[in-house]
């Protein structure tokens, strides 16, 4: 692992160890997508349902990180002046914080036929095969998002990217911004696909519970197969 790639990106400093376990729920077809493609779906912010979260034009102000295996250290703090489209554009990738099961995540987000992939904050951070690190360098923010009630727009930096209507408080989400130097797709797509190893990002593959046991074995071995992924079973959640 090129641990060298950790030090180009912006981490909360209240978010600790960079070990977090991380998961994401999402449907049978990103996974397959991201194993074939080698890549991370992640939507534009504007995409979000929640019509509340800050866009303005801001120099946002926070702690430069340096990851080391599995410690996060802040060095220093720097300013960015973040455009308009960097701050509604910008891919984002939602995961949430909760590594027990959540029958309403799966129900919400992957369906009856998704699944859930954990990892860690400092795998993915490992895993993204961008330009960090040099001049006019690709640019991630991460960190936990707070949930605040009657969220209005703000003009702190804080609540514009982390800061959300507290209905969503249950996805306990942590979420990572793509400020792309080569963004050519900025204005016509819905989306970003962001270059990952999945062998480094993902830790494990958990199929739905609505899945039927002979489809859940069936999809188990081909993705053990196909993708060398060893660490791939069924959810225990019990389903009628």
């Amino acid at each position: 692992m090129n641990n060298g790639k950790l030090n180009w990106y912006y981490y909360h400093p209240n978010d600790g160890p960079a070990d977090k376990v991380i998961c994401q729920y999402m449907r049978l077809d990103y996974l397959l997508q991201l194993l074939e493609t080698r890549k991370l779906y992640a939507k534009r912010r504007r995409e979000n349902d929640d019509a509340n979260e800050g866009y303005y034009k801001k120099y946002l102000e926070f702690g430069f990180s340096i990851a080391d295996k599995n410690n996060v250290s802040n060095t220093e703090c720097q300013k960015r002046n973040l455009t308009y489209k960097d701050i509604v554009d910008c891919p984002i990738s939602c995961w949430t914080k909760t590594e027990r099961e959540s029958y309403l995540m799966w129900k919400s987000y992957a369906g009856e036929t998704g699944v859930r992939i954990k990892s860690s904050i400092h795998n993915l951070i490992a895993s993204l095969q961008l330009d960090l690190g040099k001049d006019g360098a690709d640019i991630v923010y991460c960190g936990s998002m707070n949930y605040c009630r009657n969220l209005l727009p703000s003009n702190d930096e804080e609540k514009q990217f982390f800061c959300k209507d507290d209905v969503y408080t249950e996805e306990d989400e942590f979420r990572f911004y793509f400020i792309l130097s080569d963004d050519f797709n900025r204005k016509s797509t819905t989306h970003c696909l962001i270059p990952i190893d999945p062998n480094v990002m993902i830790d494990a593959i958990l199929l739905s519970p609505f899945l039927c046991k002979e489809a859940a074995d069936k999809l188990t071995q081909m993705i053990k197969c196909s993708y060398k992924f060893e660490n791939v079973e069924q959810s225990k959640i019990k389903i009628k």
